[in-house]
């Protein structure tokens, strides 16, 4: 690592360019390469107002994620460098100068016979900016943000996986959307296992007109190649041979591919040995199931979208029954938002939204209440309800009262806020205590094995 050399705070003249490279050097071993090059290295110093250095980013999403996870590193790391800095501010890049404005203008127009305009394939509304960040996604959003901003020149191939309704599919159109809007003159192709299975198809059945040649020229020459639903290529031998040449030829060539599949590669079968390695000697991303805050987020923001009214008390049930899939939760949103205008009413309410859904979900645990989850949770740890449910805050009583939390939540299509009241508490501390609950039994086996034990007395069995 470089020699860092500590700027005198007595100098009139600044300089943010030599400030900014100092500080990018205390930054690089605190957070991840993947996400240096995304957010930071992205960054440019552009102007100091009073204490605060302001920086320019590319975009909307790079802002929001800079405010919400990184803008205390990059203070910090600033103010090392030169004290007298004890804020930051990101401000997204306006584009080019008037200088570089005023030549394009002067300059003459060449058109360049290397392209072929090519109409968007991708979703105008899978953009990153509408794709929600949180620790389940935090990863491959990064990942997903570097090959759009670099094509061709790490994470290749990116190969997202996934269970279904997750938001790969949103991530490939993000990044197809970001590419195409920053680097226009770039070839990209989306497609999915079955169209490529198709196109293959169709050029060895009319392979005397010339139409493998054109499935060559449109598969192995673009510069980014984006596959969905990989995992579909398997029992279909002249398919691999076909996308292992396609591949082969990309990757050599520097182009970009990205692929999406619902298993990882090793667990594709029956499968190439020769294709698995070509998935694996990338970068692996998985989009994992979100938690109940990232849940929340995303409901928010499709809300906010379509411009919907809803209470916070429904979005946080649809949240709360919908643990596994983000396509069948914003359908469930979709529908709440509907019903409640059939019945005239100018908000989505809690009761409205349960009305509205109870088709929609399974009741397995209907005859379990909220008293008989407590009534289970004194029992086990041998304390009474009104502990339970007082301000005591032993280590014993805490543990407990956040396992009843756990339990509710888990058990019973209940809204957050309404588990909070219970025990006199917000929102906020259920989703803690769901969290935490979570993350210890994964690493507490015996806290497993009780939370389980609980579940089945609940239960009756």
């Amino acid at each position: 690592m470089n020699e860092i050399n500590f700027i005198d705070t007595t100098d009139i003249e600044i300089d943010l360019k030599k400030i900014w490279e100092e500080a990018k050097h205390l930054l690089e071993p605190l957070v991840s390469s993947v996400t240096y090059d995304v957010w930071i290295a992205t960054l440019d110093p552009v102007d100091l107002k009073g204490n605060t250095l302001v920086l320019s980013t590319p975009s909307f999403s790079s802002q929001n994620v800079l405010n919400q996870k990184y803008k205390n590193y990059i203070t910090d790391s600033v103010n090392k460098i030169h004290s007298a800095i004890t804020e930051v501010e990101f401000i997204i890049a306006s584009g080019e100068d008037e200088e570089q404005q005023a030549l394009k203008q002067s300059a003459p127009v060449i058109e360049s016979p290397k392209k072929k305009p090519v109409s968007s394939c991708f979703n105008p509304k899978f953009t990153f900016d509408n794709f929600v960040v949180g620790s389940s996604n935090q990863f491959v959003a990064a990942a997903a943000k570097a090959v759009a901003e670099r094509p061709g020149t790490n994470c290749n191939p990116l190969f997202i996986w996934g269970g279904v309704g997750l938001g790969k599919t949103h991530l490939l159109h993000a990044i197809g959307n970001e590419i195409l809007e920053k680097k226009k003159d770039l070839n990209v192709v989306y497609v999915t296992t079955e169209k490529f299975t198709n196109d293959l198809i169709s050029s060895i059945q009319n392979s005397k007109k010339g139409a493998n040649s054109d499935f060559r020229e449109k598969y192995r020459t673009c510069d980014v190649l984006i596959v969905d639903d990989i995992q579909f290529i398997i029992n279909k031998n002249s398919v691999q041979e076909e996308f292992f040449h396609t591949f082969n030829e990309l990757v050599m060539n520097g182009k970009q591919i990205v692929i999406s599949s619902d298993k990882m590669p090793k667990d594709i079968n029956p499968l190439e040995e020769r294709l698995k390695s070509r998935f694996e000697s990338g970068l692996i991303a998985d989009v994992g199931v979100p938690d109940i805050e990232t849940r929340i987020a995303i409901i928010n923001k499709k809300a906010q979208l379509e411009r919907y009214n809803i209470s916070r008390e429904a979005v946080e049930y649809i949240a709360e029954i919908s643990k596994t899939n983000i396509r069948e939760m914003e359908g469930r949103l979709s529908r709440a938002v509907f019903y409640s205008g059939l019945l005239g009413e100018s908000i989505t309410s809690l009761e409205t939204t349960r009305e509205a859904l109870k088709d929609m979900v399974t009741e397995d645990n209907s005859e379990i209440d909220a008293n008989k989850v407590l009534e289970c949770v004194c029992k086990f740890y041998n304390i009474k309800k009104e502990e339970l449910l007082a301000r005591k805050r032993t280590k014993e009583i805490a543990m407990a009262r956040q396992v009843a939390m756990y339990l509710i939540s888990d058990l019973i299509a209940m809204p957050l806020a309404s588990i909070g009241n219970i025990f006199g508490k917000d929102h906020a501390t259920v989703i803690y205590a769901k969290n935490k609950i979570t993350d210890d039994m994964a690493t507490n086996k015996k806290l497993a094995i009780e939370i389980n034990d609980m579940k089945q007395m609940i239960k009756g069995k």
